[in-house]
C-alpha cells in the first residue's frame, strides 16, 4: 500500500500517547476468544448462531485455504457477502493470514467489480452464488479475465448451486484443518487492515485505506463514549460492506465480546421481532430506521423490545422530537457523527446533559481534534458556520491508488476535510448543519438544504 498518507509527527505522537502500538485486530480478537469461548459472538436471522470459539476454528481453516493458495501478508482478499454470519467468519480468516480485507457492495456490478478489485490487486474473492434472485457467480466470470491478481474465487452455495466448478465455502470447511497459531500471517498496528469502499459525494467509488492502529483507536474511543459492555448485543440491521456495519457489527463485538445480531434483510417488522428474541441492547444505524422503530412500537404495542437501552445512529441529522419521543419510551437515541474516512469521531454519550443529546451531535472521541473552518481555510469561533476537519488517530491513511484525490482530502498537518458544515458551541459540541455541496444561495444569503 504505497499510497499510505502518513503524517510522521502525528505517527509519532500517536505512539507516545498509546493510541496507537503494535498490536492488531487479530491480537484482540484471540483475546476474546481466551476471554468468551461459549460466549455467541455472531447470530443471524437465518439461523446461524456461532460462539467466538467456533469462529476461531471456523476462521482457521479459510485461514488454511488462503494461504494454501499463496495468500501472503498484505494481500487482498475481497468478499461480496451479505449480512451473514459468514461474513465475519471470512473476514477473521483473512486477518489470520494476514490479508487485506476488502469487503465489496452487493449492489456492485460489473464495471463497480472491475473498478475495485483492480484498485485493491485482489488476489481471491469470495462471494454468494445466487442472492435475491441474482447469480452472483455469473457476474463474476464475466469479469475474472479482466481483474489482473484475481487467482481464485470461492462461493458460499447456501442459495444456490456453484456451476462453474470453483471452490465452495462448504468445501474448506470441511477439507481444511484450522491453521496453526504459529502459521499466522504476520501483521503489525501500522500496516493497512481494510480497504472499504465509498462514492462520498463525488461519485467516483474510492477505496479507503484504513491500518489496525486507525480502526483499534477508533473502535476504542466509540466504545469509550457509548457505555457498551461484553453483556451488551447489538442488532445490526445495515450492510457489513460499509463502515457502519462492518465497524459496529463485526469489530467492535469482538474488542467487547459483545454479541452481534445481524439483520440480512431490514423491515421495521423483523427488526423489532430479532430485538425481541435475542434481547438486544442497542442498534445502531441510520437515523431513518429510528424513525421507523419508533413509529412501529406505537401500533405494535405487543412487541417487548424492554431490553433496548440505545439507539446509536447517524448518516443524517436527528430531530430533537424523535429524541424526545424515544426518550418517553424509555431508549436514548443517540448521535454518532464520522465517515468512511474518519469514523466514528463524534459522539453523543448517553451521560451528556439532557439538552447536548437533544440539539447536538456530541463531542469528539479521545485523541481527536475538530476545528470549523471558513471557504478560506481559517478557523472560525462558536456559533459560526463552517467546514468540519477532523484529525485523530482514527483518521484513514489515504484512497487506495489515488495520491490527488488523498491530497485533497488530507492536509499536510493531517486534517481531514469532511465536506460536511456544522456549528461548534462554546463547550466544543458540534451540530451538523448540511453539505458544502448542498448549499442553496438565496438572495446572496447562503441556505443549508437542512433547514428547508
Amino acid at each position: 500500500m504505497d499510497t499510505m498518507k502518513v503524517n510522521q509527527k502525528q505517527k509519532e505522537y500517536y505512539l507516545e500517547q498509546g493510541y496507537w502500538g503494535y498490536e492488531t485486530l487479530l491480537d484482540r480478537f484471540l483475546r476474546t476468544v481466551e476471554r468468551f469461548p461459549d460466549r455467541e459472538y455472531v447470530v443471524d436471522d437465518r439461523g446461524n448462531r456461532h460462539t467466538y470459539s467456533q469462529v476461531d476454528v471456523l476462521s482457521s481453516r479459510i485461514a488454511s485455504y488462503l494461504k494454501d493458495m499463496g495468500i501472503k501478508p498484505g494481500d487482498c482478499v475481497s468478499f461480496q457477502v451479505p449480512v451473514w454470519s459468514e461474513f465475519a467468519v471470512i473476514a477473521m480468516g483473512c486477518l489470520k493470514a494476514g490479508a487485506v480485507i476488502h469487503p465489496i457492495a452487493m449492489c456492485y456490478e460489473e464495471p463497480d467489480l472491475i473498478h475495485a478489485m483492480n484498485k485493491a490487486d485482489t488476489k481471491i474473492y469470495f462471494g454468494t452464488a445466487w442472492f435475491r434472485g441474482k447469480d452472483y457467480e455469473a457476474r463474476l466470470l464475466a469479469v475474472m479475465d479482466r481483474v489482473a491478481g484475481l487467482k481464485h474465487a470461492v462461493f458460499l452455495d447456501s442459495l444456490g448451486p456453484v456451476k462453474g466448478g470453483f471452490t465452495t465455502y462448504r468445501e474448506i470447511l470441511e477439507t481444511y484443518d484450522p491453521l496453526p497459531r504459529e502459521e499466522y500471517g504476520l501483521m503489525d498496528g501500522l500496516e493497512v487492515a481494510l480497504i472499504l469502499g465509498t462514492s462520498g459525494t463525488t461519485g467516483s467509488n474510492k477505496g479507503v485505506m484504513l491500518t489496525h492502529n486507525s480502526l483499534i483507536a477508533n473502535m476504542k474511543g466509540y466504545i469509550s463514549m457509548t457505555d457498551l459492555h461484553s453483556f451488551d448485543s447489538m442488532i445490526m440491521p445495515v450492510p457489513l460492506s460499509h463502515a457502519t456495519g462492518l465497524m459496529y457489527g463485526v469489530i467492535v463485538p469482538f474488542i467487547t465480546g459483545m454479541t452481534s445480531v445481524l439483520l440480512e434483510r431490514y423491515t421495521v417488522d423483523r427488526c423489532l421481532d430479532m430485538i425481541q428474541q435475542e434481547k438486544c441492547t442497542v442498534i445502531e444505524g441510520p437515523t431513518v430506521i429510528a424513525y421507523d422503530v419508533m413509529r412501529r412500537i406505537e401500533e405494535r404495542p405487543d412487541v417487548d423490545i424492554s431490553s433496548l437501552r440505545f439507539f446509536y445512529c447517524g448518516g443524517a441529522p436527528i430531530p430533537r422530537t424523535l429524541v424526545e419521543k424515544a426518550l418517553k419510551k424509555g431508549i436514548k437515541v443517540l448521535g454518532v457523527y464520522g465517515s468512511t474516512e474518519s469514523a466514528p469521531h463524534c459522539i453523543v454519550s448517553p451521560y451528556f446533559p439532557t439538552e447536548k443529546v437533544l440539539t447536538t451531535d456530541g463531542l469528539p472521541v479521545p485523541g481527536t481534534e475538530i476545528k470549523v473552518v471558513d471557504e478560506r481555510g481559517n478557523q472560525v469561533g462558536p456559533w459560526v458556520e463552517g467546514e468540519e476537519l477532523s484529525k485523530g488517530p482514527g483518521v484513514f491513511m489515504g484512497y487506495i491508488d489515488e495520491p490527488e484525490m488523498t491530497s485533497a482530502a488530507i492536509d499536510e498537518e493531517g486534517w481531514y476535510h469532511s465536506g460536511d458544515l456544522c456549528i461548534m458551541d462554546d463547550d466544543g459540541f458540534i451540530r451538523i448543519t448540511g453539505r458544502k455541496k448542498n448549499i442553496i444561495i438565496r438572495g446572496g444569503e447562503n441556505i443549508s438544504s437542512v433547514e428547508i
